[in-house]
């Protein structure tokens, strides 16, 4: 059965008759599975539903043409294709990302089959933007900077390093002498909800910090580790240095026991979910190799306290594995999971599997810095694939609505799920 996004990439392909034969019969099979599935090609092959799909995003027309050509790259190089006819044919392609969104969202599982959509959606009054490059700087002196506020450039000198804000809003860190000789102080990085960052560290390191998270490192390696603290979510890409082992403590929000550890790699990428309202951290490896330790192992005094800690031993995950600690400071790998899906957040969107409102609602709260209220029930529901996290959030609930049993409406800054 293929996949959401590739029965998006095939109604695209007929919309410009691209599609070869092959693709053609895999498309009719899907139509004729069900019911469901041919009013959904209907619909999204309408000339007055592309019409109105481009409208009601016109004023992000920019937006629209980075998606489009950044999904079809394909359009860039055959500018001379013959049209399908008119206008049909063009908001054909600037709909195509719009098709592929509805796509995988109108697919969903749940307790019941979904409904066709009704003439009038619940309308949202409030738009409220995506989050954005928004962060503060804790120098050592703790010196608070507002970097949405602060211009390009050097911000702050720390001993013998400089930190320099980019254009493109990376936070840069420049050390004018040798490790031996530097100063260790720390400084911290701290994104609110609807914020996120990017750090390049001094050895190279790049952290991408995500909303509502927060990471503490020196402003100069020590000759012999490379240790940061973090809390929160953050993606990592790590200069390789074999003397110089990188660590990362995990330190949930929530300050919950048990659920802690150290990340150790030489060189890698990998993510790290430890936000202090989910029930376990995660850490997804999409390169090189690291070794988990819970953080009752790393801390000598709670082995000392407690014997027993010294059996639980640490564990290394490789490429397209993941390390959960739990509560209990349990590890469990789970295998061959989806390492795209875990830094798709990175790379500027919401990737959903098998998630219920609840968890969709949790990373919505912290992108978009609203508070989330139930006004019933949790809904037994659940969402499949992903979207763009770049929309306005009452562009966001417009398709949970449209796919979905629950509905939602805008209160200040609060969304009430009904």
């Amino acid at each position: 059965m293929p996949s959401n996004s590739q029965i998006g990439q095939l109604i695209i392909k007929h919309l410009q008759e691209t599609i070869t034969t092959d693709e053609a019969q895999i498309l009719e099979q899907w139509i004729a599975a069900n019911e469901t599935n041919r009013i959904q090609f209907n619909k999204l092959t309408n000339s007055d539903w592309l019409q109105q799909a481009v409208s009601a995003h016109a004023e992000s027309d920019i937006r629209i043409k980075e998606r489009v050509f950044a999904e079809l790259p394909v359009l860039q190089d055959t500018p001379t294709e013959s049209p399908k006819s008119g206008w049909v044919r063009w908001m054909s392609i600037a709909a195509s990302v719009l098709i592929v969104a509805s796509i995988t969202w109108y697919i969903w599982q749940g307790k019941t089959k979904p409904a066709i959509v009704a003439e009038h959606q619940t309308p949202v009054a409030t738009v409220i933007p995506a989050g954005g490059n928004k962060a503060t700087l804790t120098l050592a002196d703790g010196t608070v900077i507002d970097l949405d506020k602060a211009g390009n450039g050097t911000i702050a000198t720390e001993g013998k390093t400089t930190v320099n804000k980019k254009e493109d809003g990376q936070l840069e860190y420049k050390s004018a002498t040798s490790t031996k000789d530097a100063t260790i102080t720390y400084n911290m990085l701290t994104t609110p909800r609807g914020g996120q960052y990017q750090l390049l560290l001094p050895d190279g390191s790049k952290v991408w910090l995500n909303a509502a998270s927060s990471i503490k490192y020196p402003t100069a390696f020590a000759a012999n580790e490379r240790r940061v603290e973090i809390t929160g979510e953050a993606y990592f890409e790590i200069t390789h240095d074999i003397v110089r082992p990188f660590k990362v403590m995990i330190y949930p929000a929530d300050g919950g026991i048990g659920r802690g550890g150290e990340v150790e790699v030489l060189g890698t990428h990998f993510n790290i979910n430890a936000y202090g309202d989910e029930q376990t951290i995660v850490t997804t490896l999409l390169e090189g190799k690291i070794r988990i330790t819970p953080v009752e192992v790393v801390n000598k005094a709670a082995i000392a306290t407690h014997p027993a800690n010294t059996a639980r031993t640490y564990k290394v995950i490789n490429p397209g594995e993941e390390a959960q600690i739990n509560n209990k400071a349990d590890i469990v790998i789970r295998k061959n999971v989806d390492t795209e899906s875990a830094v798709a957040w990175m790379k500027g969107f919401f990737d959903f599997h098998n998630a219920s409102i609840k968890t969709v609602m949790k990373q919505v709260s912290r992108w978009y810095s609203v508070d989330v209220q139930y006004d019933k029930a949790i809904p037994e529901q659940t969402f499949e694939g992903n979207i763009d996290r770049n929309i306005p959030l009452n562009e966001l609930l417009d398709l949970l609505d449209q796919y979905g049993q629950t509905k939602f409406k805008i209160d200040g800054r609060t969304i009430k799920v009904q």
